[in-house]
């Protein structure tokens, strides 16, 4: 009897241990994971830089905790942040399988933010209206910049400069040896990124503009994995992303413009002719709410702070001193061109250059924003002098704008490029007026100092532009 007493009690306790365990075990919720953010696009921006700005993101949120999960390198990364409090992890999807990606995951509604290191196209801005304007400020948004790089191996000490027509013809296999190029014979050896790549559309529709890639060009799916190659390679040739140069010589690249390098400055100025924006992509009214909150984290301080991390060029601006020389071959004008080398003279010029939409006199996406930065820039360093110059392009421009207008006049003078420079002149001015920023003086440039071929679309949006001077 006693030992069967004792056995009622331990089973007794063990029920309401069973019982008061299980309540306790209901008591503490479990663990969940959510997906909050989902970016799908460039690989340019997707491998290094988003999961950075994921991370720093949901530190800002809160998160106790966070870490980056590699599914497949630098392609498709998970970030994750445990929010101890709430027992929760939530976690920023990043797929980085190329621009075009980006529109298609906007467009199937597979992501929210579409990564891209080219402008959207045609196509892709009439199959996403049902999102909003897609090249409005208010879904394009200039993440950084970067300067698709023209590199080669270090051993190739006579190749420095190069056109636009001559890499062409590298890339398109009508040059085939660097003994056309006046160096040791040797055959050329072709890198190029992959068909899904924004690098590769971005030096497609610059460089190649209808040619062919030649078949011999070995494809990469990483900027990283091109120039190792091209640095494994005595005789080769590539372009990648301006961060992922390492060990290799970047070439400088003329387009009916001076010879420029890629640098911080001529990036940032769109000045480097094979310079390009890396945007991120949203809907007009997005539906998930850390949608618009990671994009206005990532132009943050905080947020260009990681742009330069990755070596990309942020959007902080800058004043430099900048020595100018005009190529005899493109004066039109020696009066214009004086005043305007005069008037900058021994000035300082900054690194934002205002642009506009298509041939209109309104501020383009990045523009809009450089609005704010450039006030923020002058009431920290309050210049004496402000001096807007206003530039145009020659061919096309003046013709262009009027058929849009419905002018009647469209010869494509000197004197109507001169006043369309005026114009944009005027209207950087009334939005930096409508900031409480006063400018001194504004020069009208017409289409002296071309930096970009005016026989391109591409090339005439680089030359209509605004720079802005401080005396």
């Amino acid at each position: 009897m006693k030992h069967a007493g004792t056995a009622r009690l331990f089973a007794l306790l063990t029920l309401f241990a069973v019982v008061f365990g299980a309540e306790s075990s209901f008591s503490q919720p479990e663990q969940s994971r959510e997906t909050i953010l989902r970016l799908h696009g460039s690989n340019t921006i997707g491998a290094k830089l988003a999961p950075d700005l994921a991370q720093a993101f949901l530190r800002q949120l809160g998160a106790d905790s966070v870490k980056q999960i590699e599914l497949v390198k630098d392609t498709e990364t998970d970030v994750e942040g445990y929010f101890s409090a709430r027992k929760q992890s939530k976690v920023i999807e990043i797929r980085a399988h190329g621009s075009a990606t980006a529109f298609k995951g906007l467009k199937e509604q597979r992501c929210d933010i579409g990564m891209a290191s080219r402008k959207i196209n045609e196509n892709e801005l009439n199959e996403l209206a049902f999102l909003g304007d897609m090249s409005s400020s208010a879904c394009e948004h200039v993440l950084a910049l970067d300067g698709v790089a023209v590199i080669v191996n270090p051993a190739n000490a006579a190749v420095t400069k190069l056109s636009f027509p001559q890499l062409a013809d590298l890339f398109s296999g009508n040059i085939k040896n660097w003994s056309e190029l006046s160096w040791s014979s040797g055959q050329v050896t072709l890198h190029a990124r992959d068909e899904n790549s924004g690098t590769h559309d971005t030096f497609k529709q610059l460089i190649l503009t209808g040619k062919k890639l030649d078949e011999s060009a070995k494809r990469w799916d990483a900027n990283e994995q091109l120039a190792d190659a091209v640095a494994a390679d005595a005789h080769a040739v590539g372009y990648c992303a301006l961060p992922n140069v390492k060990s290799n010589k970047a070439l400088a690249i003329s387009d009916g413009g001076p010879a420029v390098r890629p640098t911080v400055f001529t990036v940032a100025a769109e000045d480097y002719p094979v310079s390009r924006r890396l945007h991120l992509y949203s809907p007009a009214r997005p539906e998930n709410k850390c949608t618009k909150d990671f994009i206005e984290f990532a132009l943050s301080k905080e947020g260009q702070a990681l742009v330069k991390k990755h070596k990309f060029v942020d959007l902080t601006i800058t004043a430099e001193q900048r020595k100018l020389e005009a190529a005899p071959g493109n004066i039109q004008n020696h009066k214009v061109l004086f005043n305007y080398l005069t008037s900058v003279g021994g000035a300082k010029r900054l690194s934002a250059s205002f642009r506009f939409k298509g041939e209109s006199f309104e501020l383009d996406s990045r523009a809009v924003r450089d609005v704010e930065r450039l006030a923020e820039f002058l009431a920290e360093n309050q210049p004496t002098d402000i001096v807007l110059a206003g530039f145009s392009a020659s061919a096309g421009d003046a013709p262009e704008y009027e058929k849009i207008q419905g002018i009647a006049d469209s010869s494509a003078s000197y004197a109507k490029n001169l006043e369309l420079s005026c114009k944009r002149a005027e209207a950087v001015k009334k939005a930096l007026n409508s900031r409480g920023i006063n400018v001194q003086e504004i020069l009208c440039v017409g289409s002296e100092m071309p930096i970009a071929s005016n026989h391109t679309e591409a090339g005439r949006a680089k030359n209509r532009r605004v720079e802005v001077w401080l005396r």
